[in-house]
């Protein structure tokens, strides 16, 4: 009996002893189920009632951006914001911005009709309204008319008032290219007209737009530059118009600079100054091998023509004997995107020249 009384009470402590150790199994593998060496988190303490709320970082107020500083002939201009009511009083002023996608910021223009422009910006400029022509050269009375807040001009013109200090008179912006501002100095070139549309780009924050623009024009400058026939420069001689004095681009015009790259030479290259009326003499000294005439839209390339051939001291230069005449256009003659595609047609006709020496 006694031995069956200790057989129970073993066989109890057996099955206790295997309860407590499952017991004890489970709460170990419920602490962790991927650390089984993980302890218990104890409970969270009680934040007190009365205690401080934590206080919140100061945000630092957002600064306003700051103006954009244009200096243009001299002239430092702060934009603020973008222009939205933009007047051209130009057609190749217009072409720079409709160039730039920015035809929605103008509000018109004065200038040639779209059709004058590259093909690939005609659409978009039919969308801005045609205020008049630009010759002559509209007043200052109507390019505030439409209530702008910028002018941007190949150029000023003081006769019709036009001027960047009346329009700041009254409020209003400018922006003119470099070769036309009254008191620029020094040679103009492709890369300061490209500066200037950097500038624009500037302006109405279009910087990537500017630069992809202008890396295209980089590209036919290095096409040109490769085509380039070489040996001695063509003898270039471009004559816009006057039968007494003949204008003409001087040294420090961006034709120069074009002739230039086109593998030619301007023949009044030593004659300081952008556009200006020089001697015959010094002309026929020149020994012109190719005239450059300006097609201005209402004749003058046939006329022209006509008076160098019919006159004793003109017509035996060399161009005039072997009729080695070119016509540009004056969008082609200026800065502006089609002075890249007068570019073009001068280095095709320089090469024409050079190859029939």
């Amino acid at each position: 009996m006694n031995s069956l009384r200790s057989g129970r009470v073993g066989l109890r402590l057996l099955v206790v002893a295997a309860a407590t150790l499952a017991v004890a199994l489970l709460a170990v593998a419920c602490t962790d189920d991927d650390d089984p060496t993980a302890t218990a988190t104890p409970a969270p303490t009680e934040v007190p009632a009365t205690a401080e709320p934590t206080e919140s970082p100061t945000i630092a107020p957002t600064e306003e951006p700051a103006p954009v500083a244009i200096n243009n002939c001299g002239i430092e201009t702060a934009y603020e914001t973008v222009p939205e009511r933009v007047v051209a009083t130009d057609t190749s002023a217009l072409e720079v911005l409709v160039a730039l996608g920015l035809q929605d910021h103008v509000i018109g223009y004065f200038g040639g009709t779209p059709d004058r422009l590259q093909p690939q910006h005609q659409a978009r400029a039919a969308l801005v309204e045609r205020l008049g022509g630009s010759f002559p050269y509209p007043s200052l009375e109507a390019v505030l008319a439409p209530g702008p807040d910028l002018v941007f001009s190949y150029g000023f013109n003081e006769s019709a008032g036009l001027t960047a200090q009346n329009l700041a008179d009254a409020e209003v912006k400018s922006f003119s290219f470099t070769e036309a501002c009254p008191d620029f100095s020094g040679n103009v070139t492709l890369d300061v007209m490209f500066e200037d549309v950097r500038a624009v780009g500037r302006i109405f924050e279009v910087e990537d737009a500017a630069e992809a623009l202008i890396a295209s024009w980089e590209q036919q400058i290095a096409d040109v530059s490769a085509a380039s026939p070489g040996g001695e420069p063509v003898r270039v001689f471009y004559f816009d118009s006057g039968e007494e004095a003949p204008f003409t681009a001087l040294a420090g015009s961006v034709m120069s600079d074009v002739i230039g790259r086109a593998g030619g030479v301007n023949i009044l290259a030593d004659v300081s100054g952008t556009w200006g009326t020089v001697e015959w003499e010094a002309v026929v000294d020149g020994d012109p091998e190719l005239i450059i005439f300006v097609d201005y839209g209402f004749g003058g390339p046939a006329s022209n023509q006509e008076f160098l051939e019919s006159n004793p001291a003109l017509s035996g230069m060399p161009a005039v004997v072997n009729g080695q005449y070119m016509t540009l256009t004056f969008l082609q003659s200026v800065p502006g995107p089609q002075n890249l595609d007068g570019l073009t047609e001068v280095a095709t006709a320089v090469r024409a020249v050079s190859a029939a020496r």
